[in-house]
């Protein structure tokens, strides 16, 4: 009986869309390696493994991010079993998958059936970004502690809007366990929507700031500097390495993301009738606003540490993913409604093809005047054709030149062609073609719509990991084996260059200095002291880079851009470093070791040597 039910033909339609949905979300977030963030949650469970190794670490000495989030022994255990670099794949998997569920459990109760999947595509392949430089963005493709926060608090809002209060705060909580700042996002829109339906739950922010004022005047940490402020040396420090930390510091293309996604809500919220929706919408748009104007006030006018860490317009997130989410509902809604309608779907049609760009914000103020004028302006079907045309040609030719520069810098950085167009949102747009022709065509098909989608969905695995030889190497190298033992003393300063990960790696060993180390900046007064300390010892070495890619560039060529001896001796000594480690000889020095990969890159195998500063101050 059980076996029947299982292979019921009811279920195929829904399997099919399932395994489509899944295979779009594969090729949509290609897996690069252990990279950004990933790196520094990869090097907190490596910590945990094996302690006391890289405690030197800048990124570890004053304190790091490991304290405030769960993730860490997960990640742990999972490199445990299965390695380093499969491990992480098995976390990035489980996570997608638990995302992907997500976003469909509250997908179903904000869209109508015919519009849900769509709805769940849009999420999947549009873009993510959100807040200041184009740092963040949810759903990322390398393993961090948003990977999972992320799910519950979907997870949790969704249980929410269906009346399930207990399990959405115990959701929710769970999300503030994993990264504080996600799941505090999610909670502060909960808390908001449950605000608009009885008042007395203002009574949770009274006592919630009660208790913050008590926890801050007696020092408890980590509240300690709720009352405190930047001082001049702190505040210029951090603005120089974590600028996006500052609102008024984003740029017009950040804030065009935020209006777009405004005027996106301002439809739907317009096109529905149920309340509870409305609801949502409104207390998702009040959280990210409020927090970014909040943000604004306490650490950019205010100068406050305490919000500067906890960096409260991170509720953008759930405004950007509710806007992704909503947009067919918008779109379908003002199509509808005559020519004006039409005319602002194209606008916010075209703005979503074209992101990273002026294009959405732009045509979304422009959509948002052609729908709140429609009462003074007439408009023919011959202007919506001529109005579309002209907007799809702008939209694409805007399109067109952020695309182009993605692959220039691509072939800059020495990427595979295949790679940078992976890369770029054009293929986001191909996928969600090709993903809508399948979720209308394989349901059809009965038994053979699953096989086709099991084919699409192996096929995504097949390619979705991406990462280049040396990283594939780096990532499986036997945990705890180190490739010069007994060569580096314990308590040795020692500069990988430009490298944070292959020294915890390869050597169980904290690095000198790396510009990702600087994330932590906003939590330490004496981290970003030193980190900047660190940065000018190092600048002689990156400028000297930056000529070398510079005069390469000019003249079109490939050659290494290493640091002559001269540049490292004089880094060595400003550093009291003991030990560097670069991909090149020197000229006039011998390394004490080397170790070669096994791996070609540009014709050469990649190969480090290890330089002993003391011998290069004697040449």
């Amino acid at each position: 009986m059980r076996a029947s039910r299982l292979f019921d033909a009811r279920w195929m339609p829904g399997l099919s869309i399932a395994l489509v949905l899944a295979a779009a979300m594969l090729l949509s977030h290609p897996f690069t390696g252990i990279r950004h963030d990933g790196t520094l949650y990869a090097g907190e469970a490596l910590a945990r493994l094996l302690p006391g190794e890289f405690h030197d670490d800048l990124y570890f000495q004053y304190g790091s991010q490991g304290r405030f989030t769960l993730l860490p022994a997960l990640y742990a255990k999972l490199i445990q079993l299965f390695g380093l670099g499969f491990g992480t794949i098995v976390g990035m998997l489980a996570a997608f998958g638990l995302y992907l569920a997500a976003t469909s459990y509250l997908v179903f109760w904000l869209a109508p059936e015919r519009l849900r999947v769509v709805c769940i595509l849009a999420v999947v392949l549009g873009w993510t970004i959100y807040g200041g430089q184009r740092i963040f963005a949810y759903s990322e493709a390398f393993l961090t502690a948003r990977s999972f926060s992320e799910p519950a608090v979907l997870f949790g809002l969704g249980a929410l809007l269906r009346g399930r209060r207990v399990l959405a705060a115990a959701l929710l909580l769970i999300a503030l366990a994993i990264h504080p700042l996600i799941g505090a996002a999610g909670l502060l829109v909960a808390w908001i929507f449950l605000l608009r339906q009885d008042r007395r739950w203002i009574v949770l922010a009274v006592a919630g700031t009660a208790v913050l004022v008590v926890l801050g005047l007696t020092g408890t940490a980590p509240f300690g500097d709720v009352f405190a402020r930047y001082d001049v040396a702190w505040l210029d420090l951090v603005q120089e390495a974590n600028g996006h930390a500052f609102v008024s510091r984003w740029s017009v293309l950040d804030y065009g993301v935020i209006v777009f996604n405004l005027a996106v809500l301002w439809f739907v919220a317009r096109s529905v009738d149920e309340g509870r929706l409305r609801g949502f919408i409104i207390a998702v748009a009040a959280a990210g606003v409020g927090a970014t104007l909040a943000s604004a006030i306490a650490v950019d006018l205010l100068h406050n540490p305490f919000f500067g860490k906890l960096q409260i317009w991170r509720a953008l997130w759930i405004m950007q993913w509710s806007a992704m989410a909503t947009l067919p509902l918008a779109l379908f809604a003002l199509w509808r409604r005559g020519e004006h309608g039409r005319i602002a779907a194209l606008f916010l049609a075209i703005g979503w093809m074209a992101p990273f760009t002026v294009a959405p914000g732009l045509l979304a103020i422009l959509a948002v005047l052609v729908e709140s004028l429609r009462n003074r302006i007439t408009i023919t079907r011959t202007t919506t054709r001529i109005a579309g045309l002209a907007a799809l040609l702008a939209g694409a030719s805007i399109a067109i030149q952020y695309e182009a520069r993605v692959v220039k810098l691509g072939v800059l950085l020495d990427q595979p062609l295949w790679l940078v167009l992976g890369q770029a949102f054009a293929m986001n747009i191909l996928l969600l073609a090709a993903a809508l022709f399948l979720v209308r065509v394989l349901p059809k098909l009965g038994f053979v719509g699953p096989l086709v989608a099991l084919l699409a969905l192996v096929g995504s695995l097949m390619v979705w990991d991406q990462r280049g030889a040396w990283t594939r190497k780096l990532e499986s190298y036997p945990l705890g084996t180190y490739i010069w033992p007994g060569l580096i003393e314990p308590d040795a300063k020692v500069y990988w260059y430009r490298d944070l990960i292959a020294p915890w790696v390869l050597l169980g060993h904290g690095n000198y200095y790396t510009q990702q180390q600087g994330s932590g900046a906003v939590f330490s007064r004496d981290m970003v002291i030193e980190l900047d300390k660190r940065r000018k010892v190092s600048a002689l070495l990156d400028f000297q880079e930056q000529i070398c890619r510079m005069m390469n560039n000019l003249n079109e060529k490939a050659t290494s851009c290493e640091p002559d001896a001269a540049a490292v001796r004089t880094v060595c000594t400003d550093g009291g470093i003991d030990y560097v480690v670069l991909q090149s000889t020197l000229e006039g020095a011998t390394p004490l070791a080397n170790f070669s990969t096994g791996v070609v890159e540009n014709g050469y195998e990649k190969k480090f040597y290890l330089y002993r500063c003391s011998a290069l101050q004697h040449g």
